[in-house]
């Protein structure tokens, strides 16, 4: 048995998403190719998209298209060229992407991207799992994922959303029998960091501004909140660097770039509320970000703006908040912060790790192969 994930994120990228934690824990069992991303979102001309593309192509010519990493993930690198939108380049696509070494009749597709490129034909069985509403992301090829999305409803034997809205948003498009496996954390790492917590609030991961509301933050540093901000930049190829920069020279506002997990930790296991001031709009209608159970694990009380994925989830550790409600909410987090809420939040989180993902998407693999094949309509 082999599982092949087809991903949307390169494994190596600057913050692990569900991807890579799945890729991970399922190669501590069985054998695990991850394919990277075929790069869904249209490309800029900027510094961070020309590398990959550079190097993808530097790849290819050196013969390196695949390499195995330290947790025994062998990591494919495909080449395709992003531009999915163009007839041609597709027929292309689809033609490099049949001459990748994956497949096999005991082997499982789990593919996060809704673009495949027929690749599921070559599998045994087949899981379509969603993150996120991928249409409605900043530069996606909205119609080419939505397309690929309907063609692989009526092929994938599982088909599993991270969220409400991306389940409520995969039934619409005819799948009733959606599996919802909200995100989840690597909670041990989180819970196990012990440092001498200081009154301030933390934002950790992407900060773009398709997705994190600057403003809100920066209403947070005004109002005499110390907040610490860590991930990368821009990552979904949107230019914000003035508002960054005006966000990060904030008397209050301390960036310290993108941290390795344990530094990351330790971070969190320093300060006292998590924040998730996301942007309300169609793509984040379909985020339950994994930094939820990270934040709990960690301690912390959660503060975010109202996501509608979060909305099973709330209580007085995950509050749901806008505006002024939304810097009540963390100065209130940082006044009653106490070691009995914080172990109270940990045993939260622990029934929401990657390891109990692991064991859940094993059991979900083994009950495929050993069952009849799913009609394919």
């Amino acid at each position: 048995m082999r599982v092949v994930i087809l991903s949307t994120a390169d494994f190596h990228s600057a913050a692990w998403t569900n991807k890579q934690h799945l890729a991970r824990e399922l190669a501590r069992r069985v054998p695990v190719t991850y394919i990277e991303s075929f790069g869904l979102r249209k490309p800029t001309l900027g510094a961070a998209d020309l590398r990959r593309m550079v190097d993808r192509l530097r790849s290819s010519r050196t013969g390196t298209t695949s390499s195995t990493n330290t947790w025994g993930v062998e990591v494919v690198h495909p080449i395709v060229i992003p531009l999915h939108g163009v007839a041609p380049v597709r027929v292309l696509n689809k033609h490099l992407v049949k001459r990748l070494p994956v497949e096999g009749d005991d082997a499982v597709l789990w593919t996060f991207s809704p673009v495949t490129y027929g690749l599921e034909d070559r599998f045994a069985r087949t899981v379509y799992h969603s993150v996120d509403l991928l249409h409605a992301q900043h530069r996606s090829h909205r119609e080419l994922c939505l397309a690929g999305e309907a063609s692989l409803l009526t092929k994938a034997d599982r088909v599993i959303a991270s969220s409400s809205g991306v389940r409520d948003h995969l039934r619409n498009m005819g799948r009733e029998d959606v599996l919802l496996w909200e995100n989840v954390a690597d909670t041990g790492l989180y819970e196990a960091a012990n440092e001498t917590r200081q009154p301030r609030a933390v934002f950790a991961g992407n900060l773009t501004p398709s997705k994190v509301d600057f403003d809100l933050l920066g209403s947070l540093a005004t109002a005499g909140v110390p907040v610490v901000l860590a991930g990368p930049t821009s990552v979904d190829g949107t230019s914000a660097q003035r508002e960054m920069d005006d966000l990060f020279a904030l008397p209050g506002i301390d960036y310290v770039g993108n941290l390795a997990p344990q530094e990351l930790a330790r971070l969190l296991a320093s300060s006292m509320v998590g924040l998730i001031p996301y942007c309300l709009n169609e793509y984040t209608a379909g985020v339950f970000p994994m930094k939820v159970y990270e934040y709990l694990a960690a301690g912390l009380r959660v503060v975010s703006t109202a996501l509608p994925s979060l909305e099973r989830t709330a209580s007085d550790d995950v509050v749901l908040a806008g505006g002024q409600s939304f810097l009540h909410a963390v100065q209130e987090g940082l006044e009653t912060w106490s070691e009995q809420a914080a172990a109270r939040r940990r045993a939260l989180a622990r029934g929401h790790s990657w390891k109990a993902r692991g064991e859940q998407a094993l059991t979900l693999i083994d009950e495929l192969l050993s069952a009849s094949p799913r009609r394919r309509e």
